[in-house]
């Protein structure tokens, strides 16, 4: 498989890619919000928005999916301009699915003195097409009313590990996931708007093949590589700042192999 790290500007990397090549784009984006440097923008955020959105869908397969990082104050209006906002914009190149809109539930938040703490943030699901890549998963869920046929548990069973009674169930579009910490074994902190490695995990997994190709254009922190690399997809990260990418690449050349051991013994603990 091929993992490649570019330290360059997104939309003139993106741009040398063949048209139709890539399987799935995980994006995290700027959100304009003048959150920390590399979060302004030097033209308007809807024009910037604009132009990787048409960039990125040119590049997107038929059959590929964008998933896409966005704060709630740009989903539907850009600097109090109504239709400007991402799923404006997205809606005029192919389909954005509301269904599968995923709120990512934060264990932190940043303060607000006029409004509600915001302890969430929203992953847009955008395709070129209705026949896109969906790996169906499943997941735990406690069962609150238990049915039960002939005296039997029906579709659910107790845990033994903390006596609740639980059963298989479709994945929900609400995710909770502690934010990386300076202090984490899997999720060390090295940049200030990075998602859970897991987070990015279930999103490749859900959207992508083995052999795929995922891109990461606004690659930050390198947790999109490091995922790809280790369930065998073709990758190409690009990362803008100089000094975010050189810290970025060393940590994914260096610390792979200690990530790759962390996962494969959680699997391992699942099994047992």
């Amino acid at each position: 498989m091929s993992i490649l790290l570019k330290q360059n500007d997104a939309l003139i990397e993106v741009n040398k890619l063949k048209d139709s090549s890539v399987d799935l784009f995980v994006i995290d984006p700027p959100y304009g919000n003048e959150y920390a440097h590399w979060d302004k923008c030097s033209e308007e955020f809807s024009e910037f928005t604009e132009k990787w959105v048409k960039l990125f869908v040119k590049k997107l397969k038929k059959n590929g999916t964008m998933w896409i990082f966005m704060s709630r104050n740009h989903l539907f209006k850009i600097n109090k301009s109504p239709n400007l906002g991402l799923i404006n914009i997205l809606e005029k190149y192919g389909n954005v699915n509301l269904n599968n809109w995923i709120t990512w539930k934060r264990m932190k938040g940043r303060s607000s003195k006029k409004k509600p703490k915001s302890l969430a943030e929203e992953i847009i699901h955008f395709t070129k097409s209705d026949n896109y890549v969906w790996n169906e998963m499943v997941v735990l869920k406690e069962v609150v009313a238990p049915y039960v046929l002939n005296g039997r548990p029906r579709g659910w069973f107790t845990d033994e590990s903390t006596g609740k009674r639980m059963r298989w169930n479709g994945l929900g579009n609400v995710w909770l996931y502690s934010s990386p910490v300076w202090s984490g074994k899997l999720d060390v902190q090295r940049h200030s708007a990075q998602k859970p490695l897991l987070l990015m995990e279930r999103l490749v997994l859900l959207s992508s093949n083995h052999g795929d190709f995922v891109v990461d254009p606004f690659m930050g922190s390198g947790t999109t590589a490091l995922i790809s690399k280790y369930h065998n997809r073709n990758f190409l990260g690009v990362e803008k700042d100089k000094k975010i990418f050189k810290e970025t690449n060393l940590y994914v050349r260096k610390h792979y192999k200690d990530i790759k051991e962390i996962l494969e013994k959680d699997i391992q603990k699942v099994k047992q």
